[in-house]
């Protein structure tokens, strides 16, 4: 660990040695910081003056202002060295500096202890990471002051691209990682590729998280899993962050991988997700609800160049043939330019095709977190395994879920719920399910112990970014905890509206 701490003096020292000549003011390079656990932080600083010593005196201010402050003890020299923190905070500091009468004082730094592991993220030279396609190489990573010591590691090589379309033009970015090889990140199965996600439209931060604590409470067949992390990217603290696991085919993720060796007129298993007008090698449309659907894994679909090979083309139809089988039998009568809604009951044939408790799970989940991008639909995940057996999951991308007060169920025509919700059979299984799982679910008290967690890292990053950053319901509410509380009331009536749905099938 002493490593990073040395790194980070030397980088502030420096930065700050090449950004003070000449100035007649109390400069200090940088005005936020982090300090993991049991790490202290070197902040420097500076003033130059005409003749004579100068003398320093550095600050403790309790509300960030220069008006409070009282004087650290013993903190007379050029760099103020923070002690170990041990209380959750935001502390603040400043130093005066005064030589032959006169005095100068700095503007205030602040340094959070937010008790959440520190990922320090380094690219070659600081070079910025400007794509979300083109990988940048050559990074490291670092996980320092993590609660478990074991999770703590240093400058395990990576490459870095940006992740997303829309959210890559935000201010805060998300990631995506590529390490160099397999490796087990804070307790969570060994892999390559990572995630971070800036949750930059969700000032609650726990959209997302809150979604999986239902999927793993409800029993899908596999969620993903990530821990909140303070960023900080080439030295400059970028917020707080969800650190997790992709979607990814993989025997620690979803759970489909078969072996390379496979014959043009083999078909293998499937990890597909839905997004609208892709140009993707790998998209089709299923016939009837014209469905998007691209293929995940690869592997067995494009030659060397990156193109469809002859044997991926033949695969891909045949994916598309089935999936267009089940739609006939969940619209039975179903002729062209007819309302799906207004189809009969489908033919209960279909059951052979899905996994008809996914389905019913993965209803709960995002019916239970208002996710409107089953409407579209798009970052929904499917297998397709060699069996012939559709599932649904896992569950992905809550940024802009549970924004709104619902009073009655929305996500029931979706996909393909508008048949299956007029099958006795599947009716009947989602009773029984809602009645195994009901009982389990506390989001109340989940919502509070990650409250508890991330308050003072969700504080430190509002000051940052702000507190009005686009909300997806365009209100802008007053702090975290007014973003949190209503997080929970939306969705604790949410889970009433879905078991009085239930009652009434």
């Amino acid at each position: 660990m002493k490593k990073v701490f040395f790194s980070l003096l030397i980088f502030f020292v420096l930065f700050f040695a090449a950004s003070c000549g000449g100035s007649s003011n109390t400069i200090l390079p940088e005005n936020m910081y982090i300090a993991p656990y049991i790490h202290s932080i070197a902040i420097p600083c500076k003033a130059e003056t005409k003749g004579g010593n100068t003398a320093y005196q550095w600050y403790e201010s309790s509300d960030g202002s220069t008006s409070s402050g009282v004087a650290v003890q013993g903190a007379t020299d050029k760099i103020f060295t923070t002690p170990n923190y041990h209380k959750k905070g935001i502390y603040y500091y400043y130093c005066s500096a005064a030589a032959d009468g006169n005095t100068s004082v700095s503007d205030v730094v602040s340094v959070a202890y937010t008790a959440l592991p520190t990922l320090y993220l380094n690219t070659p030279d600081g070079v910025e990471i400007t794509s979300n396609e083109e990988w940048l190489d050559d990074a490291t990573i670092s996980v320092v002051g993590a609660y478990e010591e074991e999770w703590n590691f240093e400058n395990v090589t990576t490459s870095i691209r940006g992740k997303g379309n829309a959210s890559w033009e935000r201010p805060k970015k998300n990631y995506t990682l590529r390490l160099q090889k397999n490796s087990e990140i804070m307790g969570m199965p060994e892999e390559k590729r990572w995630i971070l996600l800036a949750n930059y439209r969700d000032k609650s931060f726990m959209r997302i998280e809150t979604a999986l604590y239902l999927s793993e409470t409800f029993k899908l067949s596999w969620t993903p899993h990530g821990e909140f992390v303070d960023l900080v990217l080439n030295g400059e603290y970028k917020g707080l962050y969800w650190f997790g696991e992709t979607v990814k085919v993989d025997e620690n993720r979803v759970n489909i991988y078969e072996p390379l060796d496979i014959f043009n007129d083999e078909d293998k298993s499937y990890l597909l997700e839905t997004e609208e007008d892709s140009e993707d090698h790998l998209y089709f449309k299923s016939e009837i609800r014209k469905i998007p659907y691209i293929v995940k894994n690869e592997v067995w679909m494009l030659d060397n160049d990156g193109n469809i090979s002859s044997g991926g083309k033949g695969r891909l139809e045949r994916l598309n043939a089935k999936i267009n089988v089940l739609e006939k039998l969940l619209y039975p009568d179903f002729t062209e330019g007819t309302d799906t809604n207004k189809c009969s009951a489908p033919n209960e044939g279909y059951s052979s095709m899905i996994d008809i408790d996914s389905w019913i799970k993965f209803w709960f989940v995002n019916e239970i977190m208002d996710n409107k991008k089953l409407e579209t639909p798009e970052s929904c995940f499917f297998t397709f395994d060699r069996q012939n057996i559709f599932k649904a999951g896992p569950v992905w991308d809550f940024e802009t879920a549970s924004v709104y007060q619902r009073s009655s169920c929305r996500l029931q025509n979706t996909l393909y719920y508008d048949a299956l919700f007029k099958s006795p059979a599947f009716t009947a299984r989602t009773k029984e399910l809602w009645d195994t799982y009901y009982s389990r679910t506390d989001i109340e008290t989940f919502i509070e112990s990650t409250r508890d967690t991330i308050s003072t890292a969700a504080r430190y990053d509002m000051m940052l970014w702000g507190s009005k950053s686009n909300d997806p319901s365009g209100i802008n509410r007053k702090d975290f905890d007014a973003y949190v509380d209503f997080l929970k009331e939306t969705l604790s009536k949410k889970v009433s509206v879905v078991n009085k749905f239930i009652e009434n099938l």
